[in-house]
């Protein structure tokens, strides 16, 4: 019984023995594309040997192949040409003329899948080491190949000195555009990381600032005989409710989707959101003035919704603290208008909440009198602030938060008299 003695993986070994380059798929591509279409695009008397696996990207220039003259032979395990499978990961192509040889060999198995280490060779003697690898183990007649394609030019070193620098240089640019793609993205995703962490601690510092100021208020009710028992109830009610917007906060930080969007009743959001915000202004000599009377629902995240209206009336209330030029939105506090009468309210001051219906939208239009805003274009930008404390990043995330929710917040009114945000969005039903 004569026995079978299976052929070893040598197209592996040529790359071994070429010191396992390691080239970029990318870069693949296009050195296949290098040596493919000046083929396709001039035919003439030659012979394509290809086994390939992945033809994403060069699929249209094998198919141009296969309807030209120019004949090619397809070396996969399925193509019914190889005596044995014993290749597995390794692929090549050829490409043989009376002009030019380029022979490329590359295996797939590497630690990254984005690269391959691979062999090439063009215009020399040493092709034929390679060819001879290919006729051992196909029913196709190699040798005849070999014999007719001898390149004519194979003694001109500059004109092979040149391709091989080509190709070098086509490998180096492309492992530089994917390592600097790559950096470029990991930089993106630690900023958008960063971000995201900035604008979560920022609205942390928010809930929790009301808890602050409730516990003042708390030590101070207490301190005064009659303390009415509501007022103590309301203060803790709000403090719960703003510990837990901070916690889901951090949950959101740690979570990847996006705003988790309900239909919610407008009225009960703005009544809400006010309760939470009356310790920004109450003893200020502000008034704050709701008119909230829109029977609709909204889609939206309740919490971030929710702090998007708290951040907003709270810029609005610090705008009228003369110890401070500006809050973060770049209101100017040193305004004659905060020593103005105005009829429409009390004392003054005054913020006022609205909620409106426009169509098939509802809106809610946040103002106060604290003066003009100098340099408006810049309001919504990260960082900008003229707080000595302040972080320029609250009218940032009431935009994105309000948009994340598809809806809308500019900056409506921009006078001495009225300063005014509005935000836009669509009913439910």
């Amino acid at each position: 019984m004569k026995k079978i003695v299976r052929q070893q993986n040598y197209l592996k070994q040529l790359i071994e023995s070429q010191g396992n380059q390691i080239l970029s798929k990318s870069a693949l591509k296009c050195m296949m594309r290098a040596v493919l279409e000046p083929l396709v695009d001039n035919p003439e008397e030659g012979v394509v040997l290809h086994r390939i696996e992945n033809k994403t990207g060069i699929m249209s220039l094998l198919k141009r192949l296969e309807f030209s003259s120019v004949p090619s032979y397809d070396f996969n395990d399925e193509a019914g040409h190889l005596r044995e499978k014993v290749w597995a990961n390794t692929e090549f192509l050829c490409v043989m003329t009376h002009r030019f040889v380029a022979i490329i060999i590359w295996d797939n198995k590497t630690e990254n899948k984005n690269f391959v280490r691979y062999y090439t060779i063009y215009n020399s003697k040493m092709q034929n080491e390679a060819l001879d690898i290919i006729d051992r183990n196909t029913d196709v007649d190699i040798k005849d190949f070999q014999e007719r394609f001898k390149p004519d030019r194979r003694d001109n070193p500059l004109l092979n000195s040149s391709i091989r620098r080509l190709i070098e240089n086509l490998d180096e640019a492309t492992k530089d555009a994917v390592l600097g793609f790559a950096q470029i993205q990991s930089e993106k995703e630690e900023e958008e990381i960063s971000q995201n962490t900035r604008a979560v601690a920022h609205e942390i510092r928010n809930q929790l600032s009301i808890c602050d100021l409730y516990t003042e208020i708390i030590k101070k009710t207490c301190a005064r005989e009659g303390v009415k028992e509501e007022s103590i109830t309301n203060a803790l009610k709000n403090m719960s409710r703003a510990v837990k917007m901070a916690g889901n906060s951090l949950i959101a930080l740690k979570s990847t989707e996006k705003a988790d969007i309900k239909p919610y009743k407008l009225k009960e959001l703005i009544d809400n959101a006010i309760d939470l915000t009356k310790v920004y202004y109450e003893g200020k000599n502000v008034d704050c003035i709701v008119e909230n009377n829109i029977d609709i629902k909204i889609p939206i995240d309740e919490n971030r919704f929710t702090a998007a209206i708290v951040n907003l009336v709270k810029n609005a209330s610090e705008a009228f603290n003369k110890n401070d030029v500006r809050d973060s939105s770049g209101i100017n506090n040193n305004s004659p208008q905060n020593d103005r009468d105005i009829d429409e309210t009390e004392n003054g001051k005054f913020i006022k909440v609205v909620t409106e219906e426009d169509g098939d939208f509802a809106v809610i239009k946040i103002s106060n009198n604290a003066g003009k805003i100098e340099n408006p274009e810049n309001i919504f930008k990260e960082g900008f602030t003229t707080k000595s404390t302040g972080s320029g990043l609250g009218l940032m995330i009431c935009k994105k938060s309000i948009e994340e929710m598809y809806g809308k917040l500019e900056l409506g009114k921009n006078t001495d008299e009225e300063v005014e945000f509005v935000i836009k969005i669509a009913k439910v039903g």
